[in-house]
């Protein structure tokens, strides 16, 4: 019965004790159940976030929106303030800040640090992450920017952004103001989340440069029509200044050419040619005082060993820097003053030379307001915008060198034929050239020849039977194959004409030309000089010269003065005679060159235009043809023994001691004279009239 009792009283003791176990226990499952489902919350949003920066990668190829969108998302999945993503610039070789939240989105591409520089540089340059809890600003990798009021912001939270070729993107920068505990899960999805968009951002990167491209290559086959629609130089440099702006994306474009020199002209491509602007966009002259440049041989030449660099930039390890409105060149700093800005605002210059074909026509320059290092790239691309626009430029030239060329050559004619323009049409014309007829003027005629070109003409002139006969005086000139060919000769008359008119421009301002071939025609004034002796002097000292320098001999033919307009007519058709006749009277000469006014003709001046208009036979002509045919057949001398006879009255003795011949061989000449001349030696009535008849007859075969 006390045992049962005593059973009784112990059972609901257990039963309490296992109430307050189970009690213990649910309450430890509630617990751990409500941590696990604030986990599974947590890892929902997470996912959700995660899916949410999947949607946002995968929506759009536009940098901007995912980035603005990877913004907003970490900020909400950190429950920080402020976020920033910068991107990594290897051109530039720093970090960019690219996109951030709305209070400092003005600070977009405008602030930038190196590899190293601040916590998220330390990030970018070891690619490890960094979380700070608190007092971020005192980390010494801290670097404080200003602009971002980073005194307010407590903890810091940054990853690098990283492919998985372990090429660097970015990094992600997180700051909180109040210190913040940065969970594992916020390391984790940031972590994770900076991995997703690496290869997004690589996709959108290089969708934007390839928009880019087509832009440029739209904006170039814009450019190529422009400057090929036939504008004046003038409207295309202007449109060329403005569709580079818009290509190269910079502030200005400044166009500026050298001055115009024949390729030929050797002259004066030995002293500095004149630099100076031609177009620009925008539109400076009121603002901006352009400079002109003085351009040396040696830049020249470096131009043109820059321009071949960027020709083959495959091969060539240069980049093109600017600040402080200088450049460097190929590690050449002596082409910095090719700027004709230098003292402006502008901060950044790219340039590339326009150079068509070997000719050295000007430069391109483009400036920036900032501080920037352009690329190999945009000096590629400049450069072809320099090519193509150097074709159109130098095909400008020449037209207008053909056109001017027509002109002259039509205004020439008008004067050597009369037209029935009247005088003050002519004036204007020649205004218009260049030249002022109210002034006197001479004609001019040069011919150019090669010492081995005169030998040719001297050695091969033709007797009425066709065969050839050689001067025996002349030098044989050296054999070559190439030497006489035509496109030779025609390239070396385009040179020297080129230096003749160089000379005779510089020291007669306001001369004209007419170039053909070998032959340059000149209109020069003669100022106070009406004789024209000067002009002759002069002209002789530029004979001597070209023929000691280039091994040139020149031929020239000089007019009396023309002050009227009814006077050119006459100057053309006398400067051609002085030319003509010149060369024939000075034929023994040989390697000298000949300078010859029309006064100088003496009796021939008469007796031109009577050998090239008379075709009439008289007794005279027909014993003169008559002797000169026995000397060719006999190879013997008594024409010119009968003109030297003649010339000294009929005494012997002055004709015998200018043929150095004796007085008994002069005897027996002028009776084998006699036997052949119908016409009486003695009858002294004929000698003027037989005197005149020989020189006739040389002028009619080209023998004086």
């Amino acid at each position: 019965m006390s045992s049962q009792a005593s059973t009784n009283h112990q059972f609901p003791a257990v039963s309490l004790e296992t109430t307050e176990t189970e009690e213990q226990s649910m309450e430890q499952l509630q617990l751990e159940n409500s941590a696990l489902h604030e986990e599974i919350e947590t890892q929902a949003q997470e996912n959700a976030l995660l899916n949410e920066v999947i949607s946002t990668v995968c929506s759009t190829l536009r940098l901007e929106e995912v980035l603005q969108h990877l913004v907003e998302t970490v900020v909400r999945a950190t429950s920080c303030q402020i976020a920033y993503i910068y991107l990594y610039d290897k051109d530039k070789e720093r970090l960019v800040l690219a996109s951030t939240t709305e209070q400092y989105r003005h600070l977009i591409g405008k602030l930038s640090m190196a590899l190293g520089d601040g916590i998220a540089g330390w990030v970018a340059l070891h690619q490890q992450a960094v979380f700070l809890k608190d007092d971020a600003m005192d980390d010494p990798r801290f670097c404080y920017f200003p602009e971002l009021e980073e005194e307010k912001f407590q903890s810091i939270m940054t990853v690098p952004i990283i492919t998985k070729d372990r090429n660097l993107v970015g990094v992600i920068t997180v700051q909180a103001i109040a210190p913040h505990d940065f969970t594992e899960q916020h390391k984790i999805f940031i972590t994770n989340t900076a991995a997703l968009v690496a290869g997004a951002i690589e996709n959108a990167q290089l969708y934007e440069n390839t928009q880019r491209k087509l832009s440029t290559l739209a904006s170039l086959s814009v450019l190529s029509q422009t400057i090929s629609s036939g504008l004046y130089l003038d409207d295309m440099l202007r449109s060329l200044a403005t569709l580079t702006v818009q290509i190269m994306e910079v502030d200005l474009c400044v166009v500026m050419l050298l001055e115009q020199v024949h390729e030929r002209d050797q002259d004066a491509l030995k002293y500095p040619r004149r630099l100076t602007v031609h177009a620009s966009f925008p539109h400076l002259n009121e603002r901006v005082h352009f400079q002109a440049i003085d351009v040396d041989h040696h830049t020249i030449e470096r131009l043109h060993e820059f321009h071949e660099a960027t020709l083959i930039n495959n091969q060539v390890n240069a980049k093109i820097t600017g600040q402080n409105g200088q450049y460097a060149m190929m590690g050449d700093e002596t082409l910095q003053r090719l700027n004709p800005v230098r003292d402006s605002q502008y901060k950044a210059l790219l340039s590339a030379p326009l150079i068509a074909g070997a000719e050295q026509l000007g430069l391109i320059n483009c400036y920036s307001n900032k501080s920037k290092r352009f690329t190999l790239e945009d000096q590629t691309l400049l450069t072809t915008i320099a090519n193509q626009a150097a074709i159109a430029i130098k095909n400008s030239y020449l037209v207008n060198q053909l056109a001017q060329k027509n002109l002259v050559k039509g205004f020439f004619d008008d004067l050597m034929h009369e037209t029935s323009e009247s005088e003050d049409s002519l004036k204007q014309r020649a205004h218009f050239l260049g030249c002022d007829l109210s002034r006197a003027h001479a004609v001019v005629m040069v011919e150019i020849a090669h010492l081995e070109e005169r030998y040719i003409r001297e050695s091969t002139k033709r007797n009425p039977k066709g065969d050839l006969w050689p001067t025996p005086h002349l030098p044989v000139p050296p054999k070559s194959d190439d030497d006489y060919t035509t496109s030779t000769l025609q390239n070396s008359y385009k040179r020297i004409t080129g230096i003749v008119h160089r000379r005779i421009q510089d020291s007669f301002m306001g001369s004209i030309f007419h170039e053909h071939e070998n032959l340059l025609t000149c209109l020069i004034p003669l100022g106070k000089d009406t004789s024209g002796s000067r002009l002759k002097l002069w002209l002789q000292e530029l004979s001597q010269q070209m023929r000691s320098e280039h091994n040139i001999l020149l031929s020239i033919g000089i007019s009396n003065v023309c002050q009227q307009i009814s006077d050119y007519r006459q100057g053309f058709a006398e400067s051609q005679e002085a030319l003509q006749m010149g060369q024939n009277l000075n034929e023994n000469k040989g390697e000298q060159p000949i300078v010859t006014h029309f006064n100088d003709l003496g009796v021939y001046r008469y007796l031109y235009k009577i050998a090239h208009t008379d075709n009439l036979r008289d007794i005279f002509q027909d014993q003169v043809a008559h002797i000169d045919d026995y000397d060719r057949r006999k190879n013997t001398d008594l024409l010119v023994t009968l003109e030297t006879y003649l010339e000294c009255a009929g005494n012997l003795t002055r004709t015998s001691d200018r043929l150095y011949v004796h007085r008994n061989t002069l005897i027996q000449r002028l009776e084998r004279l006699q036997s052949l001349c119908k016409v009486d030696l003695q009858d002294r009535s004929s000698w003027l009239t037989l005197q005149i008849a020989i020189k006739i007859y040389k002028l009619k075969m080209g023998k004086i």
